[in-house]
């Protein structure tokens, strides 16, 4: 299963707490993936905190935005797989912590 979580904050960003909230949704039976949904970007301590879940846990944790769900419409429009954008995200993710 894939853990969505959607976060529609007017003024606060996404930070460690929430990362640190999505990480304790992902229990075994959840799996090990989870997308954060937001109409803020996450900060600076939410990426390093993201990090550190991955090392210690093995739990990935993507940040999408409102610009990324766009994207996915167009897509879609396109003939093209949604889903794509998606796997790019995870696949940039494992690049940049290595």
């Amino acid at each position: 299963m894939i853990l969505v979580e959607f976060k529609n904050y007017d003024t606060e960003e996404i930070g460690k707490d929430e990362v640190n909230q999505t990480r304790n949704y992902l229990t075994k039976p959840l799996g090990r993936l989870a997308l954060i949904v937001s109409t803020k970007k996450p900060n600076h301590a939410a990426h390093l905190k993201r990090n550190s879940v991955y090392s210690e846990d093995g739990k990935v944790i993507v940040f999408l935005t409102v610009e990324h769900l766009d994207e996915m419409l167009y897509m879609k429009e396109r003939g093209e797989d949604p889903a794509d954008l998606i796997t790019d995200l995870v696949e940039r993710f494992y690049i940049e912590w290595e």
